[in-house]
């Protein structure tokens, strides 16, 4: 089976737990036979142990790019030349140690407006990524790394006709530590769309039952699979 997972990096200036758990969960279904790759959104991956050849040194919606397009209009409609310079690796590992130029605010409207997919700021960066897919030997599945990527999913589903998994970590912490109205739009937003994911994985139980709840889907959509840790190398004390 062909395996594409959307992961959002970190760049090189923080860890980001759920960078390695994605690279990892990758390397672990190509062992078993798949044919997976990850795809890096936003920055960098802090390894690119689980992205293939085609896929070194691209980044699909630029954190600078991103940001760009949220705050002007003029930037949702330059050509790809002009993004792609935005888009340079060296650039985006400099925006990734400088996380704090960024306000709370600034973040909350573009957490929104990635949830809104095609109808977000960013829609140029979507339609860059779903061609790419469609012409980069067309996946059988799409994994997304957490549900705030939930934006991607009606359009993807829409041109390439296959079905999007999605992992479940951390989302109900961040959205609830945002101020209202962001807080209270982001559950909105994320409980009209999530219907579009044909099932979430868990990484336990009781997070599971959170997720349920919050976003008011049938039970039988959410699977429970625990953490783990990569065993070689390693050995009783």
């Amino acid at each position: 089976m062909k395996f594409v997972h959307l992961s959002p990096g970190a760049g090189s200036g923080f860890y980001c737990e759920n960078c390695l758990r994605d690279a990892a969960l990758v390397l672990a279904l190509r062992r078993i036979g798949h044919d997976a790759a990850s795809v890096p959104l936003y920055l960098p991956t802090m390894t690119d142990a689980a992205v293939d050849g085609q896929l070194k040194g691209k980044v699909f919606f630029g954190g600078i790019n991103v940001y760009l397009q949220q705050k002007s209009r003029f930037f949702r409609w330059t050509p790809r030349w002009l993004d792609r310079l935005f888009d340079a690796p060296w650039l985006l590992r400099w925006a990734g140690r400088k996380a704090g130029m960024t306000s709370g605010p600034d973040v909350a409207e573009t957490m929104l407006s990635m949830l809104r997919g095609a109808s977000g700021r960013q829609v140029k960066e979507l339609d860059r990524l779903v061609t790419f897919l469609a012409e980069h030997d067309r996946p059988d599945v799409i994994s997304l790394s957490n549900v705030l990527l939930v934006g991607l999913v009606r359009r993807m589903k829409h041109v390439l006709k296959l079905p999007v998994i999605c992992s479940l970590q951390d989302e109900e912490g961040y959205i609830d530590r945002l101020d209202d109205p962001y807080r209270s739009r982001a559950w909105e937003i994320l409980r009209a769309r999530a219907a579009e994911i044909d099932a979430f994985i868990a990484p336990s139980d009781f997070y599971r039952r959170q997720m349920l709840r919050r976003l008011d889907l049938p039970a039988e959509r959410f699977h429970v699979i625990h953490n783990a840790i990569e065993p070689s190398g390693l050995a009783p004390a």
